[in-house]
């Protein structure tokens, strides 16, 4: 599929959504209209808002410089998965609410891999060097590999910064928790950034700094 193409099928996608239309709904008549790949389908399903929510959202983003003395909660496997992406060679964008996103849908059946170890050190290094006054990660217990990965971020938090104020934490849903929490909230789940507070793009923070990645806007994908 061209460029061209998909940016058509994004606008037709983002037409219909501020009209009130559902994403089963519109995934299935926009994407049967553009004969749509699976991955294009997952961009515009989890890259397109409806204009309100793009614009509250967008308010709520907050400059990492403003991070310092505040507290952070993390949506751990959402910012991981992100970072995994990217490091894997996968595909990543820049939603309609500001913050970025990947293509893959693999969430709830996460599995370490050889870019595991390298994701977790840029994350952690990176959030450190925004000074937060404390800080909060929160893996998802329906994830199995949780038990491990909570004893994983421990030991590196151990080394990267003994005494720091930080708790790690297995719990049924990072959602239900973070939603409620005040301080900044790194996670690009639309949950979370409805609920009042402010969010940090914590990947493209990562990425930038790290690697010089800079998103293209959904529309600008190539998708061929």
């Amino acid at each position: 599929m061209s460029t061209c193409k998909f940016r058509t099928a994004v606008n037709d996608f983002r037409f219909l959504k501020n009209r009130g239309y559902s994403n089963n709904s519109l995934l299935n008549l926009v994407g049967d209209r553009y004969r749509l790949s699976r991955t294009a389908r997952n961009c515009l399903m989890r890259g397109i808002s409806d204009r309100v929510s793009s614009l509250a959202r967008k308010k709520k983003v907050i400059k990492p410089s403003k991070v310092r003395g505040m507290q952070l909660w993390i949506d751990w496997y959402n910012v991981l998965i992100t970072v995994e992406g990217y490091l894997k060679g996968g595909l990543l964008f820049l939603s309609d609410d500001g913050v970025i996103r990947d293509a893959s849908a693999v969430h709830g059946s996460y599995r370490a891999s050889v870019v595991t170890d390298p994701a977790i050190q840029v994350i952690l290094d990176s959030c450190m060097s925004l000074f937060p006054k404390e800080m909060g990660i929160f893996l998802d217990a329906p994830v199995s590999y949780s038990g491990q990965m909570k004893t994983l971020l421990l030991s590196v938090l151990e080394e990267l910064s003994p005494g720091f104020p930080i708790s790690v934490e297995v719990v049924p849903s990072p959602d239900y928790i973070l939603k409620s929490r005040a301080g900044v909230k790194a996670s690009s789940d639309s949950i979370i950034m409805d609920a009042p507070g402010y969010v940090l793009d914590l990947p493209r923070l990562v990425l930038k700094n790290r690697y010089g990645y800079v998103p293209k806007k959904i529309e600008d994908l190539n998708m061929s």
